[in-house]
């Protein structure tokens, strides 16, 4: 049983560009993402690659040998690439790309190789381009997609048959004197090769899409300035702590937060001054909370607190504790000038026989919050106990 290489470049060179072209085309945003951008990239590369080294019965074998190799190791590099923003959303480190650019420095001093020994090297050098990509994903796998896992055990899988391959060359020469020659070996070993590398597209184009959808779903809960949830999702968990407080008999504790004078933030340093002033504010809120709170913003300059499991001594504690920590911002307008930020709160219970509403509990913080203001602000004013 034999292999024939031609048709198996000639199927994986398809493959590559009906992929190239899905990504590039379906989707035309696909440009404005680096990683995506990167991976198209890389299956150009490929598909050139391929084309190269086919077009070897027309050039001369060392421009094909040169060309074809080159393009694959750039392939190889751009799909590790493409990995590596993907991840970390960072550009790659300049280390990384002139690693890569060393790796493929050999190929220019294997033209005259015997091709089972250049077989060898290059599988080596491929397996290397993919190395990082495999590292990376597998060492941020609890933050990483479920595609994007597959990715990463679909280049560990390239990566292995890659070095199958280069001990199949090395030690097997025979099966090795011109690449169109059938062999089993040879061909088991190139298919497995090229086949999982190429089906690792699909992977990361559903690790692109899983993305945006996870994205879009944080958009439409949160707000986009604070990370906050937004009014909507607070409303839904709000009258679900309440629920589920009346069934475990658990109190449930909502504070109501109005930063004071933000419209003189505004007016007298302008908007991007009271923007970084709710960032700072929900960042010091939330770097006291416990996993169990919900911090949200209402709107405008209002955020909310929804504290289970929370009695008024407990609630108001870490009310007190929040003003006296938003005292100590350190922020400054364009004029170097310090920009005070404090707020106003208004604090109610809900206790474990309350049968209240999420809407009625709003509403009596809300009051709770008014009399703050008119007691001179920058403090907490607590609700009569709800009940009904």
């Amino acid at each position: 049983m034999t292999l024939h290489i031609p048709t198996l470049i000639a199927a994986l060179t398809l493959g590559f560009l009906l992929l190239a072209l899905q990504m590039g085309l379906s989707r035309p945003s696909w440009r404005d993402q680096p990683a995506m951008a990167c991976w198209v990239a890389g299956n150009w590369a490929m598909v050139g690659g391929f084309l190269a080294l086919i077009a070897r019965a027309w050039v001369p074998l060392p421009l094909s040998v040169l060309i074809g190799n080159l393009l694959l190791c750039l392939g190889a590099g751009l799909f590790s690439q493409a990995v590596w923003v993907f991840v970390t959303e960072q550009p790659l480190p300049l280390a990384l790309r002139w690693g890569w650019l060393a790796a493929a420095l050999p190929i220019l001093a294997m033209l005259d190789w015997p091709l089972s020994q250049r077989t060898s090297v290059l599988s080596l050098v491929y397996a290397a381009c993919l190395l990082p990509a495999v590292w990376l994903v597998f060492r941020h796998r609890a933050a990483a997609e479920r595609s994007l896992l597959m990715v990463g055990t679909g280049f560990a899988l390239t990566v292995l048959a890659l070095v199958c391959r280069a001990w199949h060359a090395w030690f097997h020469p025979a099966d090795y004197q011109a690449l169109t020659q059938p062999s089993l070996g040879q061909g088991l070993t190139f298919l497995a090769a090229f086949l999982t590398l190429m089906t690792t597209g699909w992977g990361f184009l559903l690790a692109g899409m899983e993305r945006t959808a996870q994205r879009l779903e944080v958009l439409a809960t949160h707000d986009g300035l604070t990370g906050c949830f937004n009014r909507s999702t607070a409303d839904a968990l709000l009258q679900h702590e309440l629920q589920r407080g009346q069934r475990d008999e658990l109190p449930v504790a909502f504070v109501l937060m109005d930063l004071d004078h933000f419209k003189h933030i505004n007016d007298n340093h302008g908007h991007r001054a009271g923007d970084e002033a709710l960032r700072l504010f929900a960042e010091t809120v939330r770097s006291r909370l416990r996993a169990s709170d919900v911090f949200c913003r209402l709107g405008g300059e209002e955020f909310g607190l929804i504290l289970p499991a929370t009695d008024e001594a407990g609630a108001r504690r870490l009310a007190e504790d929040i003003l006296q920590a938003t005292r100590l911002i350190g922020l400054h307008g364009a004029d170097g000038q310090p920009i005070e930020v404090a707020f106003s709160a208004g604090l109610v219970v809900a206790g474990s026989d309350s049968r209240c509403n999420a809407d009625h509990l709003y509403r009596q913080a809300d009051a709770a919050l008014y009399a703050a203001k008119r007691a001179g602000r920058c403090q907490i004013a607590l609700a009569q106990p709800a009940s009904s």
